[in-house]
């Protein structure tokens, strides 16, 4: 698990690759950039991998790597909800 500082930052990046989509501000290489800085703070946050998935998908089309941050990001899911069930049945 990634320290907590670096988890804060990674949220930070992907939040503003998500500010820039919406509003416009930024061009693609910056939004793309904000991504993969998230992804290298904290590579299994699901956010970020849901983001990357959505930026390769809709925004950038790249079919190989939309395929490979979904394919993560269903994998830190999965890992998530067994978590969670764990925590349900204590």
């Amino acid at each position: 698990m990634p320290k907590s500082n670096n988890r804060i930052e990674a949220f930070k990046l992907v939040d503003q690759a998500i500010r820039l989509q919406l509003t416009d501000d930024g061009d693609l290489v910056e939004i793309e950039e904000c991504l993969k800085k998230g992804l290298k703070l904290n590579p299994d946050s699901i956010e970020a991998l849901q983001e990357a998935a959505h930026f390769y998908d809709a925004v950038v089309p790249n079919a190989n790597k939309a395929r490979k941050y979904a394919a993560r990001c269903l994998a830190k899911l999965d890992e998530a909800a067994t978590e969670m069930k764990g925590i349900l049945v204590q």
